[in-house]
């Protein structure tokens, strides 16, 4: 028997839940590299601290949805 699948199916899911998990975090980090903006460069607005410091950003959240959302 395989030790691989010895934890179930659960265990699974929550590995692969594990791995979305850091493959978001590492593919938001490489998305724009430098310091945040203070002011999103598509509109104007200021962008939240929060944002700023959670990830390195040039765009409100807004903008970057929108701009996601005509690259697809």
């Amino acid at each position: 028997m395989s030790t691989a699948w010895a934890g179930g199916t659960d265990a699974i899911l929550e590995r692969m839940e594990q791995m979305t998990s850091l493959f978001v975090e590492e593919t938001r980090k490489s998305m724009y590299k430098g310091e945040s903006a203070t002011h999103c460069e598509e509109c104007g607005e200021e962008i939240p601290e929060s944002r700023r410091l959670a990830i390195p950003c040039k765009y409100c959240v807004d903008c970057q949805t929108a701009l996601e959302k005509g690259s697809k």
